[in-house]
């Protein structure tokens, strides 16, 4: 089986990736799990059942998968890790492939743990130019109606060091084969070169489908959030930087001072 983890900071563009990958016929992929990182977040580990009870139930419709006892009695993390990893298997197995995404962004900050247990496992990172992702960050955090789900509102501060730590974990292993570091710039301005390339990452030929039907893809796998309003729109260029409409021109300035050499790395001015 081939496990695939797509990573990258919050408001990369990891679900409309997703959706696409999600959309070859030889990939399976299921809405975040969040797993590892109520694995292994301490703030998180006590809710871990509840995490599952929710997926099971509410995001993949599978409740015949999940034995709440199954998580209580597993306290060896290995065996948690075999049991959970051995359903997504299944998932995919039912559908015919060797082959799953998961798609979950903080999983990010547990590469080396998840390798520890998974020593075959693949990663593609998602990287996005820091204006947008920070501005992004600003507009879904700062929404009243929905904040809450966010732990409140981001400052801008805590929002830049976020991409900073996921986009500086990138950077150290953007050599290593079991890695795959790719723009979301780039996929924005060729879908077919980006997304063969990631099919060549999974060993799998490039399928017309993946832009054919990622709408569908999207729109199940966004599970109809708040911020993954429109997440079935065009993958097309923006003909204006959004991040202006919400970042001021002191915002911006402070953005590119703190981010200034990370964002040299990967090719934004």
């Amino acid at each position: 089986m081939k496990r695939i983890f797509l990573v990258g900071a919050p408001r990369s563009g990891t679900t409309i990736l997703q959706s696409l990958l999600a959309a070859h016929p030889k990939i399976t992929s299921f809405p975040e799990t969040k797993f590892f990182h109520y694995l292994w977040a301490d703030r998180l580990k006590s809710q871990l059942p509840d995490r599952l009870h929710k997926w099971f139930h509410q995001e993949i419709s599978r409740p015949d998968l999940y034995n709440e006892s199954e998580i209580y009695s597993r306290q060896l993390t290995s065996d948690r890790i075999k049991w959970f990893v051995g359903i997504l298997d299944r998932l995919a197995i039912e559908e015919g492939n060797q082959s799953w995404l998961e798609k979950t962004p903080e999983h990010i900050y547990f590469i080396r743990d998840i390798l520890n247990y998974l020593p075959g496992a693949k990663f593609i990172h998602l990287v996005r130019n820091p204006l947008d992702v920070v501005a992004s960050m600003r507009k879904a955090t700062s929404d009243p109606l929905n904040n809450i789900l966010w732990g409140g509102e981001w400052t801008l501060e805590f929002c830049v060091e976020r991409w900073k730590s996921s986009a500086l974990v990138s950077y150290y292993l953007r050599e290593f084969p079991q890695h795959l570091v790719v723009r979301y710039e780039d996929l924005l301005a060729d879908k077919i070169r980006f997304l063969s390339q990631c099919c060549y990452f999974f060993d799998i030929a490039y399928d017309v489908e993946m832009v054919r039907n990622y709408r569908t893809k999207a729109v199940k796998l966004g599970l109809g959030l708040p911020w993954h309003e429109g997440i079935d729109r065009d993958v097309e260029p923006s003909p204006v930087a959004k991040y202006k409409e919400f970042l001021s021109v002191d915002e911006v300035q402070y953005i590119l001072g703190q981010t200034t050499e990370l964002r040299s790395h990967f090719g934004y001015t």
